[in-house]
């Protein structure tokens, strides 16, 4: 997202983050396929509750992958939230890398949303910026900065979270730490109901 003239600019941002859909064989399950409909309803809830006390308009912003990313967008555009989809590779590779193991009706909707939404790609200085972080890490801090310069108030991180380390570098709890850094607001959504409900 570019700089553009405050008038111009959302009253908040929403920034989302959260688990993928758990891959075939998963050893630790985080998000079972079965639990996308409570998912969608604790996604859902966030959204209007910041809808509810934004004061003015809201924009929204998510990477795509299957599970959280994929159904905040679409829950956004059901409540009136413009997005856009932020890609830390280019579509293609990034549908394999996140979006495939989820299963042909998760690559469909990703391919919708390419269709339909704005698509920032992270940019190749930030992608080899010679730091010693991962791609994923890179795109977090991406992301958060974009969010902040593309709002004259308050950014919130809308957070599908377990409360647990990831897989690997630049995950759920990676954005979050960085977040909590930089002075965004966290609205924690608890992950650990998708295994029990």
């Amino acid at each position: 997202m570019s700089a553009v003239p405050n008038q111009a600019r959302p009253a908040a941002v929403l920034l989302f983050t959260g688990h993928r859909l758990d891959a075939p064989g998963r050893p630790a399950p985080r998000f079972p396929a079965a639990a996308e409909p409570l998912a969608e309803e604790i996604i859902t809830a966030a959204i209007a509750a910041e809808l509810a006390n934004a004061g003015g308009p809201v924009a929204g912003l998510a990477g795509g992958a299957s599970g959280g990313d994929i159904l905040f967008h679409e829950i956004a555009a059901r409540l009136a939230v413009p997005t856009e989809l932020f890609l830390a590779l280019p579509p293609v590779e990034y549908c394999a890398a996140s979006v495939a193991d989820g299963g042909e009706g998760w690559v469909s909707r990703f391919e919708a949303l390419c269709d339909s939404l704005p698509i920032r790609l992270l940019p190749d200085e930030v992608r080899g910026d010679g730091r010693r972080l991962s791609v994923w890490e890179r795109s977090n801090l991406w992301m958060l900065d974009s969010a902040f310069d593309w709002t004259v108030g308050g950014i919130s991180l809308l957070a599908l979270w377990n409360g647990e380390g990831g897989d690997g570098p630049g995950g759920t709890a990676d954005m979050v730490a960085r977040a909590r850094a930089g002075g965004a607001r966290v609205v924690l959504m608890d992950a650990r109901r998708l295994l029990s409900g």
